[in-house]
């Protein structure tokens, strides 16, 4: 079995030669030598993968290097194709078989200018097919696993799409998202996800684990807009296995996009990786979170692209242009600053209380297939839960969150107070000031439901009041506007 993944190890370069004694002229030596893939995985033993390469006046070509216990079968410069052999075993223990590692090929051109190429070889045995399982998210769990896509669906709808191409838009941190392709004529998106070392006192791996982490992909048409897009979500345990059964459904365990729910921890790692991503209401795009779990810089946490070159994200009025839902859909990573004479809503010409739907999944619901945006009236069914809303101010503040308490049931469910993005800046804010400038509150929290309620939608709500316990705020339906960005809990679709 052989399978190919994508995209740019290129060598395309222009040399300048040729000086005489009584003039000078110019001859440009134009070459390509590039993988068109630079990333081969197969699941199979002793299989021969044959990798496509592009070589642009190339007459030779050399195998610099490649790992331990591959074989290189032959180099066919007719057909620009190298044919390698994956090793007939492996296990960890033997030291002369290397599971992954780089095959780099030397190419010479007809002057003998040298340029290398590289690719990446594997050998797994762990892939995952979710192109029947469409979705605007994917919430992966299984680390050193090669994972494929539908991206051909918007959201879970039978609207289609044919990108031109397709690739990663963003990621945090840096390469989580490995050897992505696309395969056109398929509509599939095929990436790698790895794995964490976790390193002892002496530097050593002690062991593995899934790295967490939030990506974008994109499809791109042919004009170079993008037409759909699609959130990556590693996150450490499988969120159908840990959900909470409540009376009024079974909610995912941790906020859409965090690594987990660190369930009332006062360490500082437990409660930022609790904190998922925010949403404008409405839309299925991600923002990311703030760079530390307290907000001290209120600065967004680092992402990057598929070079793992830094991002920014950016920032549009919506009533100069960018208030549309063509505009949101081809700009994922643009937060939308509401306009007043729109009663704050991203969207700036209309409203539209349809993007959301807790009646049937819309188009734009950010949730994983099996979960959406919960209905406006869900969190009546809880209260914060009476112990820690009494106790004393110390025991409680250091946890950045409530454990809401299910009335009917008893049943309890961590929320982070993991704040918002302001709809006025966008802003990452996680304090509010009862008036007094020296005893502002530590945390808040705001969860976006599918309700409405005119031209603003309903959220979950509480506070921590840091003056008097008694003050502390639970609304289970306030009103907000559009354009704040929120943290989501999903609930499981019945």
């Amino acid at each position: 079995m052989k399978s190919f993944l994508t995209s740019v190890f290129s060598a395309v370069m222009v040399v300048t030669t040729c000086v005489t004694l009584f003039s000078s002229c110019k001859t440009e030596e134009k070459y390509d030598f590039v993988f068109e893939m630079p990333g081969q995985i197969t699941a199979t033993f002793g299989a021969e993968i044959v990798i496509p390469f592009t070589a642009e006046n190339i007459t030779s070509i050399s195998v610099a290097a490649q790992p331990k216990g591959w074989t290189i079968v032959g180099v066919d410069m007719l057909n620009n194709t190298i044919t390698v052999k994956s090793p007939s075993k492996f296990t960890s223990e033997d030291s002369s078989v290397e599971e992954n590692g780089i095959l780099r090929l030397t190419g010479y051109t007809a002057i003998g200018t040298r340029v290398n190429t590289s690719s990446y070889l594997s050998l797994l045995n762990k892939q995952i097919d979710l192109t029947d399982k469409y979705s605007n998210c994917y919430a992966l769990s299984q680390m050193d696993t090669r994972y494929t896509i539908d991206v051909t669906h918007k959201g879970e709808s039978e609207e289609r799409i044919s990108p031109d191409s397709v690739k990663l838009l963003w990621q945090g941190p840096q390469s989580i998202i490995k050897y992505s392709s696309y395969d056109a004529p398929k509509g599939e998106f095929t990436f790698f996800v790895g794995h964490e070392d976790i390193l002892g006192e002496e530097k050593e791996v002690i062991e593995t684990r899934m790295p967490s982490g939030n990506a974008v992909v994109a499809a791109y048409g042919n004009g170079g807009q993008i037409l759909w897009s699609w959130h990556l979500w590693l996150t450490k345990s499988d969120i159908e296995s840990t959900a909470i059964v409540t009376s009024v459904g079974d909610f995912m365990d941790r906020n859409l996009g965090a690594y987990h729910n660190g369930d009332g921890s006062t360490n500082g790692d437990d409660i930022y990786d609790s904190y998922g991503v925010y949403y404008q209401w409405g839309r299925k795009d991600p923002m990311a979170r703030p760079l530390d779990y307290s907000f001290s810089e209120n600065s967004d946490e680092y992402v990057y692209n598929h070079l793992d070159n830094y991002l920014r994200w950016k920032y549009y009025d919506a009533d100069n242009g960018a208030g549309s839902a063509e505009f949101a859909t081809a700009n994922p990573m643009a937060f939308i600053l509401g306009s007043k004479s729109n009663e704050y809503d991203w969207l700036y010409s209309s409203h539209d209380s349809s993007l959301w739907s807790a009646d049937k999944k819309s188009v734009n619901d950010p949730c994983p297939r099996g979960w959406r945006v919960p209905a406006g009236d869900v969190f009546t069914a809880f209260d914060i839960d009476d112990l820690e809303d009494m106790a004393q101010l110390g025991d409680v503040k250091n946890m950045y969150g409530w454990h809401l308490v299910d009335r009917a049931t008893g049943v309890k469910m961590f929320m982070p107070g993991a704040g918002r993005r302001s709809f006025e800046n966008g802003v990452l804010t996680n304090l509010n000031n009862y008036g007094d400038d020296y005893n502002p509150m530590p945390w808040i929290g705001y969860y976006w439901t599918a309700g409405t309620a005119g031209n603003k939608s309903t959220s979950l709500f509480f506070d921590l009041n840091t003056t008097r316990a008694v003050n502390n705020n639970y609304e289970p339906q306030k009103e907000m506007y559009r354009a704040n960005g929120m943290q989501l809990r999903c609930i499981r679709e019945k």
